[in-house]
């Protein structure tokens, strides 16, 4: 079991060489459980390489508890296991893909 802390939606989240958002929140179901699934976009400003982009799907795994408690910070923190398989994460890939043609690479926890 992990941990998943839920960021705001459309807000800069900082780093050394940018930032990156999360655009949208979704659970997807799939083999009657619920995956956990972010839209986000990173943007790199302060590269050695220079200035670059991307969109992305990023899969913290199912859902064993949504939104449970906040931390100290007082975001939303959820409970979830990591999608292991590999023909698991094929599907869920391909599902994820069709729900968001726009968006090719997706990143399990």
């Amino acid at each position: 079991m992990a941990e998943h802390v839920h960021q705001p939606l459309e807000e800069e989240i900082r780093s050394i060489a940018g930032y990156y958002m999360v655009l949208e929140e979704g659970v997807l179901e799939y083999k009657d459980r619920r995956v956990l699934y972010l839209v986000q976009m990173a943007a790199i400003e302060t590269s050695c390489c220079g200035r670059g982009g991307m969109g992305y799907i990023y899969v913290p795994g199912y859902v064993t508890a949504l939104r449970e408690r906040r931390n100290r910070d007082g975001l939303w923190v959820s409970e979830v296991e990591r999608v292991e398989g590999d023909e698991d994460r094929g599907e869920i890939t391909r599902l994820l893909r069709a729900r968001h043609p726009g968006f090719h690479q997706v990143n399990f926890a």
